[in-house]
């Protein structure tokens, strides 16, 4: 978290209910701050934010740091802050609140933004290889099917093209 004065008028004193009153964040003011998230996450070294200082600044209000920084995107969702919470707080869930948020008002980072764009061009998350499909072979699968349509439907419906959008050049 970063060592800079924030002015009360800054601060949103009503955003922990707003994310409280998703299904995704339900669960963000059951927090204590023990820390236990943060003791257990794979990659809490790597991030500008721990995940104890995300939920802090959700309950301080600090709307704007919040969804601003790179640690909620970074989540990988493998739920072991949820897994060990004593108060049940589901960590990654109120991440996607924030995400959620973010990617409305400040759009998606660029990695991300270019990965779902892969998505939904291609209906992969990565790309199938001869080499790979070789491998599938060895290991007795079935070929990968080729047929992306009902996939890239199914995103389009859930306009995930609309909120992959470049929000006006703005970098995360």
């Amino acid at each position: 978290m970063t060592e800079e004065t924030i002015r009360d008028s800054e601060l949103d004193p009503d955003f922990k209910f707003k994310i409280a009153k998703t299904y995704e964040g339900k669960t963000v003011l059951w927090c204590v701050q023990c820390g236990m998230c943060t003791s257990d996450c794979p990659y809490s070294e790597v991030w500008d934010v721990k995940p104890h200082q995300v939920i802090k600044m959700v309950l301080l209000g600090m709307r704007d740091q919040a969804i601003s920084c790179q640690s909620i995107w970074q989540c990988s969702t493998c739920f072991m802050c949820a897994e060990r919470c004593p108060q049940g707080v589901e960590l990654g869930r109120v991440m996607f609140a924030l995400k959620n948020i973010a990617a409305k008002e400040k759009g998606v980072p660029e990695g991300y933004r270019r990965f779902g764009q892969q998505v939904i061009e291609t209906g992969r998350a990565m790309e199938i290889t001869a080499s790979r499909e070789k491998e599938r072979e060895r290991l007795g699968l079935p070929k990968t099917l080729t047929d992306s349509k009902s996939i890239k439907s199914l995103l389009k419906k859930l306009k995930l093209d609309k909120l992959l959008k470049d929000k006006g050049g703005k970098k995360q």
